[in-house]
């Protein structure tokens, strides 16, 4: 199992009193393994960008929201996942995969691509899982490309879990809409009226065995990310719910200062022994060096960054904008 602590990209807005959401994420390879006794969604008719309606039998929460029915959204892809199928909502979303999927039957008229939903477990630990069944890809001419995926929700723990299964794809240009590879995400709140982020945002990038995590604040754009390939069969990406400490933060405050700023910015903090990180709005770390509390920040770009300060005890970032 891969353990990622979400440190190297944490853009988590610290600026507001109430705290953000926070996950940590997880990897690891664990044997797929498709349902049996499900629950059938479309019940044998092709579909194209469906709309369900999945009842948890358990509650969950996620960020602000707490609820007991899922829905997969007809009004995008197909993969997308929410507690609300309002388009224009604040929303949460599960995003397992975000190119558009179809039944792999949609043209013959004869399903071929099942999706079912199962609830497991006694009182207290149930898992609710949701699953894809040898779905194809819209954009796919030749009508070949397949992957198989699962969406886990545990009751309890609030941990999210995306699976995947076999796949096919010799097709991956247009399967993948001229990304690398799949689009996947969890947001914990999203305005889908105006594609912005309500809170904390996490998007999976690069290896698809052992992904980089870019993870947007609340404010910021969706910026979606690639994945450079396929994931094996196996894979399991593990969001696991964190609690904040927003006191660890507040006893280490600091401010910064000029902002906007051109050529230094000034840290005021209340602890003298702390690191520094520079991120860019896509998450990206930048160098710049740091002199009797000030950081040269006269060769970055202009545009928006997030001064990152770790102590021993917590953590805190806040935006600047260089000029």
């Amino acid at each position: 199992m891969r353990i990622k602590l979400l440190l190297p990209v944490f853009l988590l807005f610290l600026l507001v009193a109430n705290a953000q959401s926070v996950y940590n994420f997880e990897t690891e390879n664990s044997t797929y393994v498709n349902l049996t006794g499900s629950t059938s969604l479309n019940n044998g008719a092709v579909w194209d960008d469906p709309g369900f309606t999945i009842p948890l039998g358990f509650s969950f929460n996620i960020a602000t929201y707490t609820f007991d029915t899922i829905y997969i959204l007809g009004w995008s892809t197909g993969g997308l996942v929410s507690s609300n199928p309002v388009d224009g909502d604040i929303i949460p979303i599960f995003n397992p995969i975000a190119q558009d999927i179809i039944d792999l039957g949609f043209d013959s008229g004869i399903s071929e691509s099942n999706i079912s939903y199962k609830t497991e477990g006694a009182a207290g630990s149930r898992i609710l899982k949701l699953e894809w069944n040898n779905v194809g890809f819209f954009e796919d001419s030749t009508g070949d490309d397949f992957m198989n995926l699962q969406l886990w929700l545990y009751e309890g723990s609030n941990t999210i879990e995306y699976h995947y299964g076999a796949s096919s794809i010799n097709n991956p240009l247009e399967s993948f809409e001229n990304e690398t590879g799949p689009l996947i995400s969890m947001g914990t709140s999203y305005n889908s009226s105006n594609d912005i982020l309500e809170d904390n945002g996490y998007f999976l990038s690069e290896d698809p065995i052992d992904p980089t995590i870019i993870i947007l604040p609340a404010g910021s754009p969706v910026v979606l990310s690639a994945l450079d390939g396929m994931m094996p069969s196996g894979t399991v990406y593990r969001f696991l719910q964190q609690p904040l400490s927003v006191e660890d933060f507040s006893k280490n405050d600091f401010q910064i200062y000029p902002n906007p700023a051109s050529h230094f910015l000034t840290i005021k903090s209340k602890v003298d022994n702390y690191n520094f990180n520079i991120y860019n709005s896509l998450g990206q770390h930048v160098n710049a060096t740091l002199s009797e509390n000030k950081i040269d920040i006269s060769n970055l770009s202009s545009g928006i960054y997030f001064l990152k300060i770790e102590t021993e005890t917590g953590s805190a970032t806040k935006k600047f904008i260089k000029q």
